[in-house]
């Protein structure tokens, strides 16, 4: 792990770099960097959750290979109705959410997703994301603990 004490080179999301975190300052201090690790890791775990919540619509055919990697396609197909208790939707999911998170967040690199057990009790499937995030001087891992809940169809995303 990268001391706090040295600078890490950190550049936030284009998003966050728009966003007027304190409207009320009239002058804003110049900072491509966010202040710390801890901030920048809610970041990439917002982001992520964002991610994983927006529905992708539109089908593509394999000739559209760009098209596919396009702002159209953010997001995850729509698994509302589909048997994710079987072994194999399960697996389709977990890769759809291993595809959308290499396609879309490149801030993430060595990216390993993994289904947990499969609870019928609470109405939840559990996934591990494991990564490293790229910053400087050296990646720091990261692992995010994430269910779904399969009555709301929403992922709720946390740090573990």
């Amino acid at each position: 792990m990268p001391s706090l004490n040295k600078e890490i080179k950190i550049t936030p999301s284009i998003l966050d770099r728009l966003i007027d975190f304190e409207p009320k300052l009239l002058q804003e201090s110049p900072k491509s960097r966010l202040k710390s690790l801890r901030e920048f890791k809610q970041l990439v775990r917002r982001d992520l959750e964002w991610l994983l919540n927006t529905r992708c619509h539109l089908f593509v055919s394999d000739s559209s290979q760009e098209l596919y990697k396009s702002v159209l396609m953010y997001g995850l197909p729509d698994f509302t109705g589909v048997g994710i208790r079987s072994k194999n939707e399960q697996m389709r999911l977990t890769k759809a959410i291993e595809n959308a998170i290499k396609t879309y967040e490149p801030r993430l690199s060595n990216l390993r997703v993994t289904l947990e057990p499969f609870s019928d009790v609470d109405k939840t499937i559990k996934f591990r994301i494991e990564a490293e995030l790229k910053i400087e001087p050296v990646p720091e891992p990261v692992v995010f603990d994430t269910i779904l809940q399969l009555g709301r169809g929403s992922f709720d995303v946390k740090e573990a």
